[in-house]
């Protein structure tokens, strides 16, 4: 079934809840949340806990750092099935972005968030993009189900447009938006590897990519595809590996 919901919605944050839609706006179930303001040693860290139920979490420790203070609610939240937003990824500057680890998943509200994003994910580690409206594919209505669809990237985000079809496996990605659009290829470092113009298109991985993710535009909105990380080919020479 598709399920819908919007984390970031500023009236679901202060609830403290996520309704989570299904047909026709049906409820399916609902998700808990909390935002956290963590004032720490070197930037202020803005943070958000999505759950399938309440959870007590660690006070904040304004001397600590802001890695210490991800890595302290990373270990809080270890076996809860629970996950771990960064609200405002642009404060580790791309050259910084590994001090981030314990975030599983960063806001996108702009360029610079998105350009920490790209940078994190060209160092291989699975973390996914939050932006409008969140859409997956769950099997029961169950919240454990929208978990992990966000823990796993098996999301896309929706701001206006809806992907009618996105086919992936190893070898690349298809997609059908039913709509005329403009697709763009990122990969490595947020580079624009391609960019397609029309009703569906294919991407065939290379091997060098390091990971490959979707911006589709359309003149109703934009949709967001996660990435996929691309595996090197074998024989594939180590320039091309590293490079675009």
């Amino acid at each position: 079934m598709r399920a819908t919901c919007e984390p970031l919605d500023p009236a679901a944050q202060r609830a403290g809840r996520i309704p989570v839609l299904g047909d026709g706006g049906r409820e399916l179930c609902a998700l808990w949340t909390q935002v956290l303001e963590r004032p720490c040693s070197d930037r202020h860290l803005r943070l958000q806990v999505i759950a399938a139920e309440p959870l007590e979490l660690p006070a904040a420790e304004p001397s600590e750092s802001a890695t210490g203070a991800l890595a302290r609610l990373e270990r809080a939240l270890r076996g809860s099935g629970a996950l771990l937003v960064l609200l405002n990824p642009a404060i580790f500057p791309p050259a910084q972005i590994a001090l981030a680890e314990g975030a599983r998943l960063f806001a996108l509200a702009d360029a610079a968030d998105e350009a920490s994003w790209d940078a994190v994910l060209s160092l291989g580690l699975p973390v996914y993009g939050l932006r409008g409206r969140i859409a997956c594919a769950c099997l029961t209505a169950h919240p454990g189900a929208v978990l992990s669809a966000l823990a796993y990237g098996n999301f896309a985000c929706e701001e206006g447009l809806a992907l009618e079809r996105l086919d992936e496996d190893r070898a690349g990605v298809a997609w059908r938006t039913g709509v005329d659009a403009e697709a763009t290829v990122i990969v490595r470092g947020g580079y624009e590897a391609a960019r397609q113009q029309g009703v569906e298109g294919s991407w065939a991985d290379r091997g060098n990519e390091a990971y490959v993710r979707l911006v589709i535009r359309s003149a109703g909105g934009t949709c967001w595809t996660q990435p996929r990380f691309i595996a090197p080919r074998a024989g594939l020479p180590a320039q091309q590996q590293h490079g675009h």
